[in-house]
């Protein structure tokens, strides 16, 4: 078959330009300039319609009469904190715990100690939140065996601090 007798049998067209190579002719496109201002004017309506203002914080509510409510403070409990600080020889921790004078030099000590800070609590004590507090050059093998003695002393609530210089 010749090329003549092909391009009848196509139909006597040849096909040329951008049929050709597989586009779409030139009328079919999309108008990208209309579609692009359409965009940026729903856009603008949008930001402009919008309220971004923040809402207020505020919810009507009530309390139920006859309560009294103390300050702040008193329904939070004072934490216990237990603060480490390394040895001379940093071979071991002495420990420290707020509001008892002197420094613990065993986990022994220290578990007699929370013991008995939670028995002048009360049943409320093991409630009381424990802060571990290692300073600098505080082998993590003391804070651990700290850790283990308020568990040991069955306080629940058992955090740690770190040191702020």
């Amino acid at each position: 078959m010749t090329g003549t007798e092909a391009l009848a049998r196509q139909g006597g067209r040849r096909r040329q330009g951008a049929a050709a190579e597989g586009r779409p002719p030139r009328g079919s496109r999309l108008p990208l300039t209309a579609m692009i201002d359409v965009t940026f004017q729903l856009l603008l309506f949008f930001i402009l319609a919008c309220d971004i203002r923040e809402t207020e914080g505020r919810i009507p509510g009530t309390l139920p009469a006859g309560t009294v409510v103390g300050p702040y403070d008193e329904l939070l409990p004072k934490p216990i904190r237990i603060r480490l600080r390394p040895s001379a020889d940093h071979l071991a921790a002495n420990y420290e715990v707020s509001d008892h004078a002197g420094v613990l030099a065993s986990e022994e000590e220290l578990y007699n100690c929370l013991r008995g800070r939670q028995q002048g609590l009360g049943g409320g004590g093991t409630k009381v939140p424990v802060v571990i507090e290692p300073k600098p050059g505080v082998a993590w093998e003391f804070v651990v065996r700290a850790f283990n003695q308020a568990v040991r002393a069955r306080f629940e609530r058992i955090g740690f601090a770190r040191d702020l210089l």
